[in-house]
Order: C-alpha cells, then sequence, then structure tokens
C-alpha cells in the first residue's frame, strides 16, 4: 500500500515526466558526443597527414605515438572522450532493443550480452588513452592487450545485438544486423591473417558506422 502509495505520489508531482525527459535529452547529448567524437578523429587523422600519416601505412594506435605525430595526446583524449560517451549509451540501446523487441525470447539474453561486451569495449577504449603507444609497457604488452579487448569488445557486442535484431520478429534494423553479423567479424579475420593498416582503418569505420546507426535508432531522430 505504501509503494503504491509513493508511486501515485511520484505521478502527481511530475516526477515521472521530469525523469523521462531528463533521460531523452541526455541521450541526444549522448548522441551528439558520438558523432563529434567521430569528427574528432576524422579530423585528426586529416591533420596528422600532413605530418606524413597514411592510413595505408600507419595502424590506428600510430596516432597516439610521439614516434610518429607531433601531438599524440590529441588521439589520447579522444579515445577518452570516445569511450566515456559511449559507455553510458549502452544502456539506452539496452532499454529500446527490450522494449521493441521484447517478444522474442532471444532479446533479453542477446541485448544483456551485447551490454555487457560493449561495456569492456568501451573500458578497453579508455584505457588505450592511457596506455597508448608511448607507455605500452614491455614490448608493447599493456597497449595489446587492452587493444584486443577494446575491440573483441565492441565485435561481440555488435554481433549480440545484431543477433536480437536478426531474430527479432518486425525488426526495422535488418540490414543493419546483418552487417553487424557479418562484416565486422569479416574484417577482423582478415585483419588477424593479413595485418594491413588499412584493414584496421576498415574494421574501426565498421565498427563507427553500426554503432552510430544503431544509435540514431535508439535516440528516435
Amino acid at each position: 500500500m505504501i509503494t503504491k502509495q509513493k508511486f501515485n505520489l511520484y505521478q502527481v508531482l511530475g516526477l515521472e515526466k521530469l525523469n523521462s525527459l531528463f533521460l531523452k535529452r541526455l541521450g541526444r547529448i549522448l548522441f551528439y558526443s558520438s558523432v563529434c567524437y567521430i569528427i574528432l578523429l576524422v579530423s585528426n587523422v586529416l591533420l596528422s597527414s600532413f605530418f606524413g600519416f597514411s592510413l595505408f601505412v600507419n595502424f590506428i594506435s600510430d596516432l597516439g605515438s610521439i614516434r610518429f605525430i607531433p601531438f599524440p595526446y590529441v588521439h589520447n583524449l579522444i579515445c577518452l572522450f570516445g569511450g566515456m560517451v559511449s559507455l553510458p549509451i549502452n544502456f539506452y540501446v539496452r532499454n529500446k532493443l527490450r522494449i521493441v523487441y521484447k517478444s522474442s525470447k532471444y532479446s533479453i539474453k542477446f541485448v544483456d550480452f551485447g551490454v555487457a561486451f560493449g561495456i569492456i569495449g568501451n573500458i578497453g577504449y579508455i584505457l588505450l588513452g592511457v596506455f597508448s603507444l608511448d607507455r605500452a609497457g614491455p614490448g608493447d604488452i599493456y597497449h595489446s592487450i587492452i587493444a584486443s579487448i577494446s575491440f573483441v569488445g565492441y565485435i561481440l557486442s555488435i554481433f549480440f545485438f545484431s543477433l536480437n535484431i536478426v531474430l527479432s520478429h518486425n525488426c526495422k534494423l535488418k540490414h543493419l544486423g546483418f552487417f553487424g553479423l557479418v562484416v565486422p567479424i569479416a574484417l577482423l579475420f582478415t585483419y588477424c591473417v593479413l595485418t594491413i593498416p588499412l584493414i584496421e582503418w576498415f574494421l574501426l569505420s565498421s565498427i563507427l558506422l553500426f554503432l552510430l546507426l544503431l544509435n540514431y535508432y535508439v535516440f528516435n531522430f
């Protein structure tokens, strides 16, 4: 009875609507911040090209080393910013997919796996801003482990979100789901076999494209 009264009071005072409005505005801020992250990343790559940086020759991590770029701290800050912005977005995605596709028996399990791996990827990306190539540890071991955790975390997150999308009924994102199931994993496999910088950039691009389109859908633009 007390719980019910508290809930009614919560509605009467308009706090429920206020909370919903706050979360919606926060979501828009997070989305636009993620767009800003991509713009900053692209801008940094373009600026670095004036100092000899090339997608055909340099790996992503080279942006964070004074050996290749005179301003590696910029890339480190971009990693920190991108990881911190993306971290809370996982929970918006979880809420959206669980509500829209709740009729699917796969929904809760796959979405929760997606969120868990997404958090791992985000934390790894944040740590990449700390353990860049200039602070990579003996034999670059710290940086290599964290980079692997970050990439695998994001790819598995996309894989499980995509499974939820593809296996759910009346889904509006089927094409995005199939893209998420095939492209990032195929690029990761190709990169592991060939270890070519350009493929690593394609892999990062596929991750960013999927997450940007998914976030656009989640925040109802």
